[in-house]
């Protein structure tokens, strides 16, 4: 079970395909955003365009493609239409406790699900003692000389809480080669958590989450962020051992409002152009859901799920100077651009996902999930309006998806799994109800499309693992055939509708077929008591079927290689990463080849007494210059380049746990 996922009950419980990342704080590194931390999982890689905005990246999908929740189900979302501030920039890295990862459409509980169900729990909550307890960190690092502190402390009791602070001043970073990256930001957040204990099988828990950014460099986009705000609650209750027959009941509820100013005020272009674009979105909605035991030998989780996503704001432009001349105005123009419409969508789905455990080794899944869905738009454009005359009033649709699985234990060591999985993704709030504005890996305007079909990704998995008392090996391989694929298209009877070197704009429409198929492995080894090695490796290829080219913003084949030493008081790890070249590029998004690059990393950390952490990580050993595949090019920049990572980077960290 998702919020809950433990090494006990693997082998008559355990979620298809679902692997947990545990324990991130142990590396002794500092992340900037939380997508840092998907590139130490197989399979993952982000979309960067700056040092803040980080977009996970699984197999071929991205954005809504992928489920991201928090704690079992609160949902957030960016307000900026070029997602500086994506669902995973909204919780900083250092409360995370473990990423949980369901591959592919293979559940039907935590909300329409087409390539990946992501649950990121935060706050390890020490529930093992009683009474008082926390922690203090600091940290800093060289390149872009970036500081970071936090606060914890709880108390644990029938009645606990949780309270909770940090800061965050990172630098803009050196590249391998020298050259200046500028990805600064600061930012703070605290969080508060209430639990108690109405009985022995009862429990209520309030959590509260705010967070403040300031001064966010974007180098791949546009603009800068000025400010961004988030404010995220819920509210859970857990009744478990209710009946012979009733094992549990869960109920969610959560809201969250996210507030976004950007502007051009740092660019070259401010001085023929003034603009500040003022955005929010408020995500509400909340999942009530029953575990039952009808027998020994099922059990069945049912319920229902509700999500209500809304966005506002404008874009604010001072023009200055003629831009098709060059020459100043004899008066400032002033505009105002509309951007979300006042865009809507509405979901409520009815799921039920079960599990019949036929004998001791072998356990049949399955699960069944429909999802109502409302859109719609408030305020539209007038040339919207011309585009989409009939569409005005809204939009529903109803999806279907479904899962069937096969879970054998061969024996106490070896494991094999066998999924299928239909997934539905409906068209996400860009792709619906943008209007002209470049949101996309190119300069194009993007227009939205009210009438865009569903996505489907019909899917299948295989994967095994076989754990010996000295080495563990897993591997899967999967196959989608993607039908009404989602992407841009140039259209040439829409001209663009503001300033720019492109004529046209890019349409969302449905792409007929796509596909995708890769492989995934990992190998750990145990060599002494204190030795441990670590192997793994990734590779998706996906084809637009339809269009005969590759499906854009697809990561290469990566490998990483760790060794680790380890005693009582102090640790040493070694780690190679290692992506070939990407060649496989898609020419209509005016993508580019990148080259391979191999990056070492090494980190030490000592315990000199009990509950302080001490650790340094020298990160980029050898200053390689490289960029990821998926680091987008600079925009209304100084002078041309591209977003590279950081070279040699060494990370100092203290901790102290009471």
């Amino acid at each position: 079970m998702l919020e809950e996922i433990t090494v006990q009950d693997q082998r008559r419980g355990a979620q298809t395909h679902c692997s947990v990342t545990c324990d991130h704080a142990s590396q002794m590194t500092q992340s900037r955003n939380i997508g840092d931390l998907f590139r130490e999982i197989p399979g993952f890689n982000v979309i960067k365009r700056g040092g803040y905005a980080m977009d996970p990246v699984f197999r071929a999908y991205k954005y809504e493609q992928l489920n991201v929740i928090y704690d079992g189900g609160v949902q957030t979302t960016h307000a900026c239409p070029g997602r500086m501030d994506p669902a995973t920039s909204h919780v900083d890295p250092d409360n995370v406790e473990k990423i949980e990862l369901i591959k592919g459409s293979f559940t039907t509980r935590y909300g329409a699900s087409m390539g990946a169900t992501i649950n990121i729990v935060t706050d390890g909550w020490q529930t093992d003692k009683e009474g008082w307890g926390g922690f203090v960190k600091a940290g800093y690092l060289t390149n872009g000389q970036s500081k970071l502190t936090q606060a914890q402390v709880q108390h644990n009791g029938k009645l606990d809480f949780l309270l909770g602070a940090g800061w965050k001043d990172f630098g803009s970073y050196k590249a391998g080669n020298g050259t200046t990256i500028p990805t600064a930001f600061t930012s703070y957040e605290y969080t508060a958590r209430l639990g108690y204990d109405l009985s022995t099988n009862q429990r209520l828990q309030f959590n509260w989450r705010q967070g403040f950014s300031r001064d966010i460099l974007h180098a791949s986009l546009n603009m800068d962020s000025d400010s961004d705000d988030a404010t995220v609650a819920s509210l859970d209750y857990q009744w478990k051992n209710i009946a012979p027959r009733i094992h549990s009941l869960k109920a969610k509820v959560f809201i969250n409002d996210i507030d976004h100013v950007m502007s051009n005020t740092r660019r070259p272009n401010f001085g023929a152009m003034e603009a500040v674009a003022t955005v929010a979105a408020t995500n509400l909605g909340g999942r009530i859901e029953l575990t039952l035991t009808p027998s020994s030998k099922n059990l069945l989780y049912a319920g229902v799920d509700y999500r209500d996503l809304s966005r506002s704001g404008n874009r604010e432009r001072k023009v200055k100077v003629n831009m098709m001349t060059g020459q100043p105005l004899p008066a400032p123009r002033f505009f105002t651009d509309p951007i979300w419409q006042q865009a809507w969508i509405r979901n409520t789905g009815l799921f039920v996902e079960g599990k019949r455990f036929i004998n001791d080794k072998l356990t049949f899944q399955y699960g069944l999930r429909t999802d109502f869905v409302q859109a719609g738009s408030d305020a539209p454009a007038p040339g919207f309006v011309e585009l989409y005359p009939e569409k005005t009033d809204g939009e529903q649709e109803v999806n279907i998806g479904a899962t069937l699985g096969l879970n054998h234990q061969v024996s106490a060591a070896l494991n094999w799994q066998l999924s299928a999985g239909r997934g539905v993704r409906t068209a996400n709030m860009i792709e619906r109800y943008i209007y002209h504005f470049t949101v996309g890996v190119d300069p194009y305007e993007y227009v939205g499309n009210p009438s865009l079909r569903p996505e489907v990704n019909n899917q299948v998995e295989l994967s095994a693992r076989l754990k010996q008392p000295r080495y563990e090996i897993g591997a899967s391989v999967f196959y989608s055939y993607l039908q009404d694929y989602i992407s841009g298209a140039i259209d040439t009877t829409l001209a663009r509708l503001y300033a720019g070197t492109l004529p046209y704009s890019r349409r969302y429409v449905n792409v007929e077929k796509a596909m995708q198929a890769g492989v995934e492995c990992d190998l750990t080894v145990e060599i002494s008591p204190q030795w441990t090695a670590r192997l793994g490796g990734s590779y998706t290829y996906a084809q637009n079927i339809s269009w005969n080219e590759p499906l854009a913003e697809i990561p290469p084949m990566q490998a990483y290689a760790e060794i680790r030493y380890e005693r009582k008081k102090w640790w040493m790890e070694v780690g190679e990463r290692l992506a070939a070249a990407q060649n496989r590029i898609s020419t209509q998004f005016g993508e580019t080849s990148t080259d391979g690059f191999q990056v070492t990393d090494l980190r030490v950390g000592v315990e000199p007494v009990a509950g302080l952490q001490l650790g340094l990580a020298v990160l980029n050993v050898f200053d390689t210059h490289y960029r990821e595949h998926l680091n987008r090019k600079y925009a209304n920049q100084p002078e041309a380049g591209v977003l590279y990572e950081p070279g040699r980077n060494i990370s100092l960290m203290a901790k102290y746990s009471f």
